[in-house]
Order: C-alpha cells, then sequence, then structure tokens
C-alpha cells in the first residue's frame, strides 16, 4: 500500500484530533510537536509502549523489508507503525475495539503511512480472508481472551514464520509436583508429556467485557506448554518484569504448515455421489475438502513409514446404523493441502453384494494416528439403496 504523505495534517488538525479521540493508550509522536498522550489513561506509563517497545524490537529483525505483518490487539497503532518504519511490505493491525481503530486509522492519516487497520478479534482470524503473515504480534493481547487455548491456534493459524507474543505472567516456581483435586492425586510424567503447569484464572463479574477485563494469568512454563500444543517447536522464553515476558516463536520452513494431530479439521462437501445401486456395482463419490485445520495435510505422510499420511476414508453403515464395514475405502490427496487450502478428492467403492438400505460415512483420516472425527470435524453422510445384482444380458 502506497504512503499518504499528500494528506499531512496541520498541527491544529493534529492537535484537535488527539483531544476528541482521547483517551490514548498508546503514546505516539504524530510530529510537530504532537504526541497523542502525555499523562496516564489507566495506570500505565506516560509514555507506553515505548519501554515495552525497547523488548520487542530486540526480538524482530531490524529490516523487515518485502515481510508482511501482522498486529493483533493493535490499539492505537503505536508497534504497526514501527513495523512500517522499519520496511515492512504490508502491515496489517486489528483490534476487536472500535475507539481503537478509530485511533490507529487517524494516525495512520497523520503520519501519511500505508498501514491497514480493520476492526477484527482474535478469534476472527481463521476466517475466510485473512490469509497467513510472515510475522504476527500479540502485544498485550492473551490475558484478555476468554477462550486463550482458540485465540493461540488463531496466532499459529495466520504465523508463517514469527510470532512475538507479550503477556502478563503469574511469578512462580515451575513446574508444580502434584496437584490434589477431587480426581486423586495427579503425577507428573515426562515421558508421556504430562507435567502440571501453573494457569491462574481471573474471577470477574458475570457482565465483565471481555476485551476490557483480565481473565488468565498463565506461568512462563504453561504458556510455552500451551504454545507447544498448538503446534510451534521453537519457543524462547524472555521474561523482562517479574509479572511480563516476552515468548519468540518461530515456524523452520520446514514445519510451517505442521501442526499437532489436534490441530487437524477438514470441511467436506459432497459433489458427485451415487444413491441408488446394485450390489457389486463400482460406486463414484467426488468431494471438495478444504483444510480448516491449522497443519498442513501431507498426501504420502512421513517419509518412509507414511504414517501421518492425510487421505479420504469410508465407513458402511446398515440402515440401523450397525457397523458393515469401517474401512470401506479411501481417496487419495492428489497433493499436499496447505492451510486454507481445499481440493478435490474422489473415491471409487464397491456395493455391498447384499441389497437393502446403507450409509456411508465420509470422514479424512491421518493414516496410524486418527481418523479426523475424533479431533472435532464433522462427517458426511450418504444415503445409499442396494438393490439386486442386475439380471445377466443375454
Amino acid at each position: 500500500m502506497a504512503d499518504h504523505t499528500s494528506n499531512r495534517m496541520t498541527r491544529d488538525e493534529l492537535v484537535a484530533e488527539v483531544e476528541r479521540l482521547g483517551p490514548w493508550f498508546h503514546a505516539i509522536d504524530l510530529g510537530q510537536g504532537v504526541i497523542t498522550k502525555t499523562k496516564s489513561s489507566s495506570g500505565e506509563l506516560d509514555d507506553h509502549p515505548l519501554g515495552e517497545w525497547q523488548v520487542i524490537k530486540e526480538c524482530l529483525p531490524a529490516d523487515l523489508a518485502g515481510k508482511s505483518l501482522l498486529d493483533v490487539g493493535c490499539n492505537a497503532g503505536f508497534f504497526a507503525v514501527e513495523a512500517k518504519r522499519r520496511g515492512a511490505a504490508r502491515v496489517l493491525g486489528v483490534d476487536v475495539q472500535r475507539h481503537h481503530v478509530r485511533q490507529a486509522c487517524f494516525v495512520r492519516r497523520a503520519l501519511g503511512l500505508g498501514i491497514e487497520f480493520r476492526r477484527l478479534s482474535v478469534y476472527d482470524l481463521s476466517g475466510p480472508g485473512i490469509g497467513q503473515f510472515d510475522i504476527t504480534l500479540a502485544l498485550g493481547l492473551l490475558y484478555h481472551c476468554k477462550h486463550l487455548v482458540q485465540a493461540l491456534e488463531n496466532l499459529f493459524y495466520v504465523t508463517r514464520e514469527l510470532l512475538i507474543i507479550e503477556t502478563a505472567i503469574y511469578p512462580t516456581p515451575e513446574p508444580l509436583e502434584r496437584v490434589r483435586s477431587n480426581l486423586g492425586l495427579i503425577t507428573p510424567d515426562v515421558a508421556r508429556g504430562r507435567v502440571t503447569h501453573l494457569l491462574a484464572y481471573i474471577e470477574n463479574p458475570p457482565e465483565s467485557k471481555e476485551a476490557v477485563y483480565n481473565w488468565f494469568l498463565p506461568s512462563v512454563a504453561s504458556m510455552i506448554a500451551l504454545l507447544k500444543n498448538v503446534g510451534f517447536k521453537e519457543i524462547e522464553a524472555r521474561p523482562y518484569q517479574d509479572d511480563r515476558a516476552v515468548f519468540v516463536c518461530r515456524k523452520e520452513r520446514s514445519e510451517a504448515d505442521s501442526a499437532s494431530l489436534n490441530s487437524l479439521a477438514a470441511a467436506l462437501t459432497l459433489e458427485y455421489g451415487e444413491t441408488n445401486c446394485h450390489a457389486g456395482d463400482v460406486l463414484r463419490f467426488s468431494f471438495h475438502a478444504k483444510n480448516t485445520g491449522l497443519g498442513r495435510w501431507l498426501a504420502g505422510g512421513e517419509a518412509g513409514t507414511g504414517k501421518g499420511a492425510v487421505r479420504l476414508g469410508a465407513h458402511l453403515l446398515r440402515d440401523d446404523e450397525e457397523e458393515a464395514v469401517w474401512d470401506y475405502g479411501r481417496g487419495e490427496l492428489p497433493r499436499d493441502v496447505a492451510l486454507g487450502e481445499a481440493v478435490r478428492v474422489e473415491i471409487k467403492l464397491q456395493a455391498p453384494d447384499r441389497p437393502g438400505r446403507y450409509c456411508v460415512e465420509f470422514d479424512m483420516v491421518s493414516e496410524h494416528l486418527s481418523w479426523f472425527e475424533d479431533l472435532g470435524s464433522s462427517p458426511i453422510r450418504h444415503d445409499l439403496h442396494v438393490a439386486p445384482p442386475s439380471p445377466a444380458e443375454g
């Protein structure tokens, strides 16, 4: 997006808009001696987030030329502005609060910078039209999320290379050795990854507005465990205050689209399929299969073993829901399928020899690991009426 230097404002115009759009949480220098705020609005430092930027900028490349960057929970746009000044090719800032987006759009106009701002929630990031960004920032965001894991999954989804999280943390030694509950004694099982970590929930009144109130305080170890569970492999924690930390999460190219097993998901649409047939007939079905999860579907699976290969599978059920044939057939992917992409998948099956009413259930499967239905996706059901075999032609 081109810079808009022709739209620069006079000092009086800047001062008037700053006053009209107050109060401000971000102190942004607009030039001509005008700063968006000069005193704290809710207990933060007068120059906030300048101190936080001193930590964040050390986690970013000095030159962002050619990179795309997404700032989630951008507030008035301080970090989006700094990313653009470092040469980022595209910068998008999103925030759920309309007031912050209005402030950010004014900052963009005042500085004449080509930055996009949209009113979106972190929960909207996996929707259509968002895509992926080389770098994602989630600064001062996660403790405002009532649905913490969903927020992290969406941040994984939109990040191509680097995610930087800054958050409040619970200052406590890690890990906890044992926790007593009504379910009995839980002990760590390091070999299977079952270590207990502390994650504090902050009780709020029922009328609390999610984006304004705080909900969770993770410990450093629980934050790392959560990030690993959504798919990040390389995570560096950088505590910089007793109660604040930055987490730098990188995706290597070889794993940029991979994720944990529980991040596999699909949306299936039947394009073509036979409903009436004769016993023993060859049946052909065609599906539109979209990757709605957080990981790339690998058509061939792991090299040498095929483990994890994603295919279209089918189960044959009788009319009374009794299982007739569990592994009824497979359909191959034409290629690997990246996040958000869709492919056409065909599967060929043979009608049962016994006439009657059946149901064919179609689902994606990660071979030797799991059916997608067990991970939360919805299979497709297709009724099938099987007539007796066709009379032999004379």
